[in-house]
């Protein structure tokens, strides 16, 4: 199933730049339960400011959330998965429920739909095991009907594009730090 209203983020000829880092990519992401928005913006999810000069308090040492923006995955490694991702901040999905612990608390809440993942507009087999790209829209909803499905697709966000520096008619991200495998080194944007 492919949803019109994020086509346009794919077509747009202002975000034809392209991200100068592979190795460090974003994604936009939503989770709904029960027809509610799961909140990550909190700061105990956040592994630190980009501008600090170590993440001694990272979740993940390459995947993490930061700058209290809780709807876009940082990854400074490719290949991690959106389980690797979600445990690193102590949340799990699976079936029909969502689970959180400290810091959260939210506790278990599940719903009679099992979880879908959509990514990009398009529904796919659900698995926790997907490596997100640079700039995916990923939902994963309990929602059931296309109404539903829509209106929260609509509500997705396209900031991934701002970190990975493919939209730079929005100005320029917040400076991050460069993170990653020793193996696979960040590539450091030119100078402006």
């Amino acid at each position: 199933m492919l949803f019109a209203s994020c086509d346009w983020m794919y077509d747009d000829p202002l975000r034809a730049e392209q991200n100068p880092d592979p190795n460090h990519t974003h994604a936009d992401f939503a989770v709904y339960v029960d027809g509610e928005r799961m909140d990550f913006s909190d700061e105990h999810l956040m592994s630190g400011v980009s501008t600090e000069t170590e993440h001694h308090d990272a979740h993940h040492e390459y995947l993490h959330l930061h700058d209290g923006v809780g709807h876009v995955i940082h990854r400074h490694k490719p290949g991690l998965t959106l389980e690797e991702f979600f445990t690193s901040i102590q949340i799990g999905i699976e079936g029909n429920c969502y689970t959180s612990f400290e810091p959260m608390a939210d506790g278990q809440i599940c719903d009679e739909t099992p979880f879908r993942l959509f990514v990009n507009g398009e529904e796919q087999v659900f698995t926790m095991e997907y490596p997100f790209n640079d700039l995916d829209q990923i939902l994963l909803t309990t929602a059931s009907t296309d109404e539903e499905i829509a209106a929260q697709l609509k509500e997705m966000t396209d900031d991934s594009c701002l970190y990975s520096r493919t939209c730079p008619q929005r100005g320029d991200p917040p400076a991050e730090n460069c993170i990653a495998d020793p193996n696979i080194p960040c590539v450091l944007p030119p100078e402006a």
